[in-house]
């Protein structure tokens, strides 16, 4: 899991240039890549890893097309992937390989590693739209509208980004398909404004899922400031990251998944792998950190707390860590999918027809993932053995035939289950402790338990 969700697939024989990329092990791992020294070996991995491959480079050196019929069968097989081209020898290939009808994306002449490869991925995937060129809507305020609801994405009243003014349009729900616009773009955001409809019982502001997505890069923007300054509290960071995780877990659960929100969830982990790093220099207490910060939003939360266990039971690596948070971020999307209003707050107090539900859930999750074909098989196995233990006294629910990432994500999801329940209390994560954690295996107990047990303080 790097910077963006994907691969590059690198077609290149240029020996020294694919040595020097490999040398550079950290930018691999932020930008992971497949390097196929031939043509036909590509094509193979172009038709079976359909969706992991998000961009391609090929040398001008491949054939003595200069690249050119290959560029004609990648793009039967794959016709929207972006293509660039790698010239070792700027200027010896015939006039027609930079005329924009060939179809390649970019030249990118004589690279020496790298790092070129990697400017052009951030400036491809890395989408720079804004909220900046967001404008009021017709719609008037104060009124019921009736509007689709899957064309709009909650954000909880308490976590809404406050700003001098509304960049969005802002509405809340007061039933199915009806809302009341409260907000143009460019009014005036109070905090009292704010205040007011949570004394009203409102919990969610609703923005369109249009301007959701510069939401979620206003919160990238801010949350990123905000992790990088070693005067901010570690706690402030961690709300913030939520905040962000919040946003996007909320846009995958209404609208689907996409390569765009995996990309956003991998910038969601990038700041969570930050931030857990830096916990865990400071040997802090996650009890004493718990109780610091609300941790009411679950997809968000369970990654953020199966980071911290995945980094405390010994995965060291950024891009394991982020692997676990990913699986995490998304280990309830077939329960949304089967019941869109699902709310974990009624999780204890289901009726016969929602238990049915529930109980589809985890297969249902691991089905989505596969049938995206984005997803890498441990986090698919993570998804639908989410709720599955190693030990205990469940044979329903006991399995040997379980992997480290899904039992981190089944010990996390618990734990938020537990401290985000309104009737939490000391007494419950003791009988967590020592009744819960059991069913796991003692790597996975050991490393929870130690965390929960560490004696300084964030």
């Amino acid at each position: 899991m790097g910077n963006f969700h994907g691969k590059a697939l690198i077609i290149d024989n240029n020996f020294k240039f694919l040595d020097e990329i490999r040398k550079l092990e950290d930018l691999q791992a932020s930008y992971p890549c497949i390097i196929s020294k031939t043509f036909h070996e590509a094509a193979i991995i172009l038709k079976n890893n359909n969706h992991q491959i998000r961009v391609v480079f090929i040398s001008s050196n491949i054939s003595s097309s200069h690249a050119l019929n290959e560029l004609k069968e990648i793009r039967q097989l794959r016709p929207q992937i972006p293509v660039f081209l790698v010239s070792h020898q700027p200027g010896r290939e015939p006039p027609e390989i930079s005329a924009p009808e060939t179809g390649f994306l970019k030249m990118i002449p004589a690279p020496e590693n790298y790092i070129p490869l990697v400017k052009e991925m951030d400036a491809l995937f890395r989408n720079q739209e804004t909220w900046t060129d967001i404008v009021a809507t017709q719609e008037e305020k104060n009124v019921e509208l009736k509007l689709a609801e899957e064309a709009y994405i909650p954000t909880r009243i308490s976590d809404f980004i406050l700003t001098p003014k509304s960049y969005f349009n802002v509405y809340i729900r007061i039933g199915a398909s009806t809302f009341i616009k409260i907000l143009n773009a460019g009014d005036s955001l109070e905090l009292d404004t704010i205040h007011s409809y949570l004394k009203k019982g409102v919990t969610h502001f609703f923005i369109s899922a249009e301007e959701q997505r510069k939401y979620i890069r206003l919160c990238e923007e801010l949350s990123q400031k905000i992790v990088r300054r070693s005067d901010v509290a570690l706690t402030k960071k961690a709300k913030s990251v939520l905040k962000l995780g919040a946003s996007i877990s909320q846009n995958i659960i209404h609208t689907g998944v996409t390569d765009e929100k995996l990309d956003f969830a991998n910038n969601f982990m990038n700041q969570t792998v930050t931030l857990i790093k830096s916990m865990r220099m400071q040997n802090s207490s996650l009890k004493k950190f718990l109780e610091s910060i609300e941790m009411k939003e679950h997809p968000s939360s369970v990654s953020f707390l199966a980071g911290i266990i995945a980094n405390e039971a010994g995965f060291e690596s950024s891009k394991s860590v982020k692997l676990v948070g990913i699986a995490a971020l998304v280990h309830d999307i077939g329960l949304f999918d089967l019941d869109p209003n699902f709310t974990h707050e009624g999780l204890y107090s289901m009726t016969e027809e929602k238990q049915a539900l529930f109980d589809k859930h985890e297969k249902h999750g691991g089905e989505i993932l596969r049938n995206n074909g984005g997803f890498e098989e441990v986090i698919c196995q993570a998804v639908e053995q989410h709720h599955m233990r190693r030990r205990g006294n469940d044979p329903a629910r006991r399995t040997n035939n379980i992997n480290l990432v899904t039992e981190i994500v089944g010990a996390a999801d618990e734990l938020h289950n537990l401290i985000s329940s309104d009737d939490f209390t000391p007494d419950k994560m003791r009988l967590f402790i020592e009744n819960t954690l059991p069913d796991f295996s003692p790597q996975i107990e050991k490393a929870v338990v130690k965390l929960l047990n560490k004696k300084s303080a964030a």
